[in-house]
C-alpha cells in the first residue's frame, strides 16, 4: 500500500520487530507521549487516492491528507506499533463499524520536539485516537493457519552480510530517490517489488533478518509467515516468481500470471512450461527456504468501542 508520499514507494519500507502491546496499567513515568496540537477534518475528496492516503513524515511532524479510520489504526498499532521500528505484516483486527474504511479524514500533528515517524505514527498516533475516536481495544492471541519458515533441504544459499553492509533507513529524513541508471542505495530492511523483463514478479529485500523477511512475505502469501529457521544475521534476498493472481499481494495485472485468464492450464503440461515457479517453489530454489503449512498463535487487536470524531 502507498503511504510515502514520495518518490519511494510505501512498498519500499521495512521490518523490524514486532509490535507490543501497551498494557493499560504502566506507570504514569512510561506513558506514552502525546501530540502538542493536532487537527483531525473530514475529507470527503478521496474517491481517487488510495485508502491508506499519503503520509507525509517530517521532523516531529505528521501530515496524513487522506485517511480512514482503519488504516490509522493499521499504522498506529500495526505498522509503527512498538514507536521504535517498521513492522509491515497486516495487523489482524477484528470488530468496529464499516465507516471506519468509508469515512476519511485530513490529519496534521506535530509533536513537541523532533519526535522520529516511528513515535508519531505509532505511539503519539494510538493516544489520539483513543481520545479524539472514544477507541478501545483489546489483543488476543488465537489459534489459526500459518506458514512455518524453515531452511530447505538444500540448505540456505544466501550470505548473512557483514556488519554495517546496509544503511539504517530514517523514515522522517528519507534518501532522494536514485538518478536513472544508479542502483538504489542498500538500505537495511528495504523492500522493492516490481516486474521482470519476462513479466514475472521481482521481490528484494535488503539487509534483513530472517524474521524481518518472513513478516515482508506474509503481504504476499494466504496467512501469517512464521520464522522458525533460528537463523540469526542479516541478508539480501532476491526473488522471480510467476505471481498467483488468486493470492493476496500477488496480482500483478498485465504480468505473467497476473491475469485470471493467463493463469496456466495444468492438464497443459506445455502452457504451464511457460511460466516461472510460484513463490513458494522460488523460495526453496532461489534463497533455500521452505514454507510448511501449521497452525500457531497469532495477535488480533480487537475494536471494543469506536466512536465517530468531532472534527476541529
Amino acid at each position: 500500500m502507498k503511504m510515502l508520499n514520495s518518490a519511494w514507494p510505501m512498498a519500499v519500507v521495512v521490518v523490524l520487530l514486532l509490535p507490543a502491546a501497551w498494557s493499560q496499567e504502566q506507570p504514569a513515568a512510561t506513558a506514552r507521549p502525546q501530540f502538542e496540537v493536532a487537527s483531525l477534518k473530514p475529507n470527503n475528496g478521496c474517491e481517487n487516492t488510495p485508502r491508506a492516503g499519503n503520509l507525509s513524515p517530517s521532523p516531529g511532524r505528521l501530515d496524513w491528507p487522506c485517511v480512514d479510520l482503519q488504516n490509522l489504526i493499521q499504522a498506529a498499532f500495526g505498522m509503527f506499533g512498538d514507536g521504535v521500528s517498521i513492522n509491515t505484516q497486516p495487523l489482524h483486527t477484528e470488530g468496529g463499524p464499516s465507516w471506519m474504511q468509508s469515512e476519511h479524514y485530513s490529519l496534521s500533528a506535530k509533536a513537541d520536539g523532533p519526535a522520529r515517524t516511528e513515535m508519531l505514527a505509532g505511539p503519539m498516533l494510538q493516544a489520539f485516537l483513543e481520545e479524539r475516536f472514544r477507541l478501545k481495544t483489546h489483543r488476543e492471541m488465537r489459534e489459526m493457519p500459518v506458514y512455518a519458515m524453515t531452511v530447505g533441504k538444500g540448505g540456505l544459499k544466501v550470505q548473512p552480510l557483514a556488519e554495517g553492509a546496509c544503511t539504517p533507513l530514517d523514515l522522517t529524513h528519507p534518501p532522494a530517490p536514485p538518478k536513472p541508471g544508479d542502483p538504489p542505495p542498500n538500505l537495511c530492511g528495504v523492500m522493492m517489488m516490481g516486474p521482470t523483463a519476462k513479466g514475472d514478479m521481482m521481490i528484494d529485500v535488503r539487509g534483513s533478518t530472517m524474521t524481518q523477511f518472513a513478516q515482508r512475505l506474509s503481504g504476499r502469501v494466504d496467512r501469517p509467515i512464521v520464522d522458525q529457521t533460528g537463523i540469526t544475521g542479516k541478508f539480501n534476498f532476491h526473488l522471480e516468481f510467476t505471481p498467483d493472481p488468486y493470492m493476496r499481494g500477488q496480482a500483478m495485472p498485465g504480468g505473467r500470471g497476473g491475469d485470471v485468464g493467463n493463469r496456466p492450464d495444468p492438464s497443459n503440461p506445455a502452457a504451464s512450461n511457460d511460466f516461472g515457479p510460484s513463490l513458494f517453489v522460488a523460495l526453496q530454489e532461489q534463497i533455500g527456504l521452505k514454507l510448511s503449512s501449521e497452525k500457531g498463535p497469532v495477535s488480533f487487536l480487537i475494536i471494543d468501542h469506536v466512536e465517530k470524531p468531532t472534527a476541529n
